[in-house]
């Protein structure tokens, strides 16, 4: 029997949150071709800086990564720095990490970065038009630190400065310069001696984008902290994975009681061979160590994938909460690796009150917005339009909460795909996407077995047959149905704190939620599924699968009959595996009362006098 072979990758050099009084800015939330300032410079892009100087401007001419944007001078004979004040560490160190994409050599000598203290300037980085750089005492006045090699022109590079310096201002200064930008090994390094810097404690850093005759450069994923920050880009290593003992992933949500979904933080667990003591954390000397500290620590990305007649799937991708190490008589160590997605990040951000912004914005400028209020990369994001529009926010508290209370004033979804990204689909995406509006797989085709077991449920949990729903500041909008309420009893669903714009609006949220759970549904709520039965039908399509996709179940009753059919959204995705099982298990929402709204050009839903009106 053969299995999709599982890899399990940790990003060890990833730059995640610096530590310290940090600052990181990727450049990428501004616009192509105008001039950065201290307001736009903070949209989308990281912290704003302290101090423009000169006319340095957005460009997507060059950029780290190949996507988003950076900073270049585009004045030949002019010097613009981009500055950080009162970044103040703790401690005696500050670091500063800059990514430079030389175009050509520059004619005379240029500064590269400044760092200043309460006294003055402490530190100068210049670059030659021999491409050499040297770290300075002081604006120029004698060379601490110098790297010999040329920067390569015509790509990006990485440098790494840190300043180790007392109140006193007596300390050293460290360079360092990677041509392979995402590699963890310099191309070159220097180190001053130890020695009295003017200025003193450093507190402020420039970025500097001189240009003269002879050539110029760009620059992009700024960052100061308090410790070597590393490469914005980590690489990925893969872990061994221990034995037969395999892996578990989750994510979406566990139970579906209403149209309103709450997506759950995805989890997952593996098991790594630590013989070697590679993934213990107090092994500060091994290949993820430092030689100060170890890089196995909690927060680190970690992702799961595997690969099925040589295509590659994501499972799940996330943060590690914690290695737990376990030694074995001294002879075997293994370490249970558990690990949270992306909401972790999101609901642990708490964030201060600004004046009310986004009023009139759809709901999916506003997850844009909270996202960016978050620091939430714009890679890992796919955010659609979205339905209804939203009152203003001051993106105060936490932001999870905040986004989660977005999408569910619109009824809309929120969740963490198997690639890491946070996704929002509008309310009408199951009506109109048609990943969700036609079936993409069938489980239990009439006289065909299928390794897989779906029970029928007949709860009451999915029925609501009088809504209550208010939004911030409006009237309590009530819908019933009488006939439901005289046959099954009054279920009430109570919404109240919407972040919805008018009680006419309100009025329709309240619609769309009656419509759909006036009535108990029997309905398969989840399947489990076991694919190793099957491998050349089954993984093909249980990898494949995504939240929010429609699949059709069909069961025969055992005491004969018509087939049991039902169209399901996905709503939870779980994968548990040993070295000779995989089972997939899905959580279920009913689909059949979302095959009877009008969807325009559908050739099934698109009948006038027969499909409800959608809100």
């Amino acid at each position: 029997m053969s299995l999709p072979a599982v890899s399990v990758e940790v990003m060890f050099d990833n730059i995640a949150t610096p530590s310290g009084n940090w600052r990181i800015n990727s450049f990428d939330g501004g616009t192509n071709g105008v001039t950065i300032s201290t307001v736009n410079s903070a949209v989308g892009s990281g912290s704003s800086f302290s101090n423009v100087f000169g006319s340095p401007q957005f460009t997507n001419t060059q950029t780290f990564g190949g996507t988003g944007l950076a900073a270049f001078n585009p004045t030949v004979g002019a010097d613009c720095h981009l500055d950080w004040s009162s970044v103040t560490q703790s401690g005696d160190v500050i670091c500063a990490r800059l990514y430079m994409y030389l175009v050509s050599a520059t004619s005379g000598s240029q500064r590269v970065a400044v760092v200043s203290g309460p006294g003055g300037i402490v530190s100068a980085v210049w670059i030659f038009n021999n491409r050499t750089m040297r770290v300075y005492l002081g604006f120029a006045t004698s060379v601490a630190a110098q790297l010999n090699t040329p920067v390569p022109t015509g790509q990006w590079v990485r440098l790494e400065l840190r300043y180790t310096i007392d109140p006193a201002g007596n300390g050293t200064a460290e360079i360092w310069r990677y041509d392979d930008p995402n590699s963890s090994i310099p191309t070159e390094k220097a180190t001053s001696s130890v020695l009295a810097w003017p200025g003193g404690k450093p507190n402020t850093t420039e970025f500097h984008l001189q240009r003269d005759a002879g050539g110029y450069w760009f620059l992009d994923n700024i960052a100061v902290a308090d410790s070597r920050i590393g490469p914005v880009m980590g690489t990925w290593t893969n872990v061994t994975l221990s034995g037969k003992r395999g892996i578990t992933t989750r994510r979406g949500s566990s139970r579906i009681e209403s149209p309103v979904i709450r997506y759950d933080a995805g989890t997952a667990t593996c098991y790594v061979n630590n013989t070697d003591r590679r993934f213990d954390p107090t092994n500060v000397d091994g290949p993820h160590g430092t030689g100060a500290r170890s890089k196995v620590t909690a927060m680190k990305p970690i992702r799961f994938r595997a690969t099925w007649n040589a295509v590659t799937y994501d499972l799940w991708r996330g943060f590690v909460d914690q290695w737990d190490v376990d030694h074995v008589a001294d002879v075997y160590s293994e370490v249970t690796v558990t690990a949270t997605d992306g909401f972790k990040v999101l609901r642990n951000k708490r964030r201060p009150a600004v004046t009310p912004v986004g009023a009139g914005e759809t709901t999916g400028a506003r997850v844009t917005r909270i996202l960016d209020s978050a620091g939430w990369p714009a890679a890992d994001r796919v955010i659609a339009t979205g339905n209804s529009t939203l009152q203003a926010t001051d993106l105060e508290g936490d932001a999870l909460a905040e986004l989660q209370a977005a999408v569910e004033s619109e009824i809309g979804e929120l969740y963490v795909d198997a690639a890491g990204r946070v996704v929002f689909r509008g309310r009408q995406a199951i009506l109109t996407d048609s990943r969700s509006n036609t079936v993409q797989a069938t489980f239990g085709t009439a006289g065909v077995f299928t390794p897989a077991r779906a029970k029928l449920n007949t709860d009451d949990a999915t029925l609501w047959n009088e809504v209550r729903a208010q939004r911030e500041g409006g009237v309590e909008q009530l819908l019933g149905d009488s006939a439901s309420q005289a046959e099954f009893q009054t279920r009430t669903f109570q919404a109240s704190s919407l972040m919805l714009e008018t009680d006419t609006i309100v009025a329709g949220y309240a619609g769309w939620i009656l419509y759909v759970s006036r009535e108990p549904e029997v309905r398969f709520d989840s399947i489990e599924i076991h694919a190793h039965a099957d491998p050349d039908t089954l993984f093909p399509l249980v990898l494949a699968r995504e939240i929010g996709d429609r699949i059709r179940i069909i069961r025969r009753p055992s005491g004969g009959g018509s087939p049991i059919q039902r169209d399901v959204f996905i709503r939870g995705i779980s994968h548990v595996t040993t070295g000779a099982t995989w089972i997939t298990t899905w959580n279920l929402q009913s689909a059949t009362k979302y095959g009877s709204f009008l969807v325009l050009n559908n050739p099934t839903l698109g009948k006038l006098d027969q499909n409800a009106l959608a809100y």
